[in-house]
């Protein structure tokens, strides 16, 4: 290293018309995901094409299902963000939540790559996301990759709620998604 902190090299921005492409960032991810002895699979969830990463783990004596899927997009609004949330749940659950409780749950981790995020999805994406109603034994937090702007927006706080499942959420989170750069 050439006298950076961590930090600094983490949020380092692209060089000023340098923006990585949507393809490359997604090979990023997909080798991060296998690196991680995720099993990645090209799926279609809703009307996007997205890849689709899947391990599961035992957290708290509980099985945790966890599916990360990418999708690549032309710009990214707050319906975009919801909506993809609400569709990477239901195939998770559909996957691997039929039986979801005290004993087993589901994680997801919807992504959307894109070079045009507006202002109120990056709000979305960068605070804790409820599911409601259909949120029992699952849990998803959206993310928001801004080529243009080198940034990954998602939620990396503490959550009351789910802390232990949150923290490994937040974990893998930040191991598949690096800024853009």
């Amino acid at each position: 290293m050439t006298g950076r902190t961590l930090g600094e090299l983490q949020q380092r921005r692209p060089v000023e018309g340098h923006v990585i492409s949507s393809e490359a960032y997604l090979s990023t991810v997909r080798d991060r995901l296998i690196e991680d002895d995720c099993e990645v699979t090209d799926e279609a969830i809703g009307p996007l094409h997205a890849m689709v990463g899947y391990r599961s783990n035992i957290k708290g004596l509980s099985k945790m299902h966890l599916f990360t899927a990418v999708a690549s997009v032309p710009e990214v609004n707050e319906a975009t963000v919801r909506d993809f949330a609400h569709q990477v749940s239901d195939y998770a659950k559909t996957q691997k939540g039929r039986f979801r409780g005290a004993q087993s749950g589901v994680l997801a981790l919807p992504v959307l790559v894109t070079s045009n995020a507006d202002d109120a999805a990056k709000r979305v994406a960068a605070s804790p996301f409820r599911l409601g109603v259909g949120g029992f034994a699952a849990m998803v937090q959206p993310a928001v990759i801004d080529l243009a702007e080198g940034r990954v927006h998602t939620f990396r706080g503490r959550r009351l709620w789910g802390a232990a499942f949150a923290g490994y959420l937040r974990k893998k989170s930040t191991l598949y998604l690096p800024d853009p750069a």
